[in-house]
C-alpha cells in the first residue's frame, strides 16, 4: 500500500468544544484589558492570530498585536482553557465516529495522521488530550507556525517527511476539513481533500465545492477510510 498522510483539521471536523468562548474571551480580557467576544465572528476555518484580529475589527477596536502581546496572549489562552476543563466549565469531545476512526487508522501500515488547525500549537494539543485524542494525533501544523492558513499543509508535511525519514509527495497527502477554507489549504498545496459536513457548513453546501470526497460525518467508518485512500 501506498504511504499516505492524512492531515485533520479539529474543531467542527474531529471535536467540538462546549463554551470554549468563555476561556477565549478571558484571555482577550486579561492580556489587553478589553472585552472582546469570539461569538461576535466567524472562526471556522480561521487561525487563532486572524480571529483575534477579526474580534477587535467587529469591536470597532484598534489594538496594536505587537509580538509580546501575542506571545502573552498564547500563554494566557493556554491557561485559561486548562482552567475552565479542570473545573468543568469547558469541555472538549470527539465527534462521532472519530475515535472509531483514528483508532482504524492507526492500524493500516503506511497511515500517517496529523494535524492541521488554526488552534495555537499549545492549546491545539490540550483539546485532542481533553477529547481523548492525543495518543493518536499531535504532530503537524498549527496557527502558531503561520497566521496564513494556506501555509500550514506544507509545514506539517515538512514535519512529518523528517520523522518518516524520507518525503511525501503532496499527492498522496489528504486534508480533512469542514470549511471551504480547509478545501483551499488543500488545494493551494496540491493535496487531496475531504470534506465533512459536522461544523457550521451543511453537507450540500461543501459537496458543490468539488472536493475530491464529501461526506456528512465519520460514523460509518470503512467509508470514511475508503474515502481517504481512494
Amino acid at each position: 500500500m501506498l504511504e499516505r498522510l492524512i492531515l485533520f483539521d479539529l474543531d467542527g471536523t474531529l471535536i467540538r468544544s462546549l463554551n470554549g468562548f468563555i476561556a477565549f474571551n478571558e484571555a482577550i480580557y486579561k492580556t489587553f484589558g478589553l472585552s472582546g467576544d469570539i461569538r461576535t465572528v466567524i472562526p471556522d476555518g480561521n487561525t487563532d492570530p486572524l480571529i483575534l484580529e477579526d474580534i477587535f475589527t467587529a469591536a470597532n477596536l484598534k489594538v496594536e498585536i505587537t509580538e509580546e502581546k501575542w506571545r502573552a496572549f498564547a500563554q494566557n489562552l493556554y491557561e485559561s482553557y486548562t482552567d475552565a476543563i479542570q473545573r468543568g466549565l469547558m469541555r472538549v469531545f470527539p465527534l462521532p465516529g472519530v475515535l472509531e476512526l483514528v483508532r482504524k487508522l492507526a492500524e493500516v501500515k503506511g497511515i500517517y495522521q496529523g494535524v492541521v488547525t488554526g488552534n495555537l500549537e499549545k492549546t491545539g494539543r490540550l483539546k485532542l488530550e481533553a477529547a481523548g485524542l492525543g495518543a493518536y494525533l499531535g504532530l503537524g501544523a498549527y496557527g502558531s507556525d503561520s497566521r496564513n492558513r494556506n501555509d500550514l499543509p506544507g509545514i506539517a508535511k515538512e514535519r512529518w517527511a523528517g520523522v518518516i525519514g524520507k518525503p511525501l509527495p503532496s499527492r498522496h497527502c489528504t486534508i480533512v476539513g469542514d470549511t471551504p477554507k480547509d478545501l483551499d489549504a488543500a488545494r493551494k498545496n496540491h493535496m487531496r481533500c475531504l470534506l465533512v459536513g459536522s461544523g457550521r457548513y451543511a453537507v450540500e453546501e461543501l459537496g458543490l465545492l468539488k472536493p475530491d470526497a464529501c461526506l456528512p460525518d465519520f460514523t460509518d467508518t470503512k467509508a470514511v477510510v475508503e474515502a481517504l485512500l481512494g
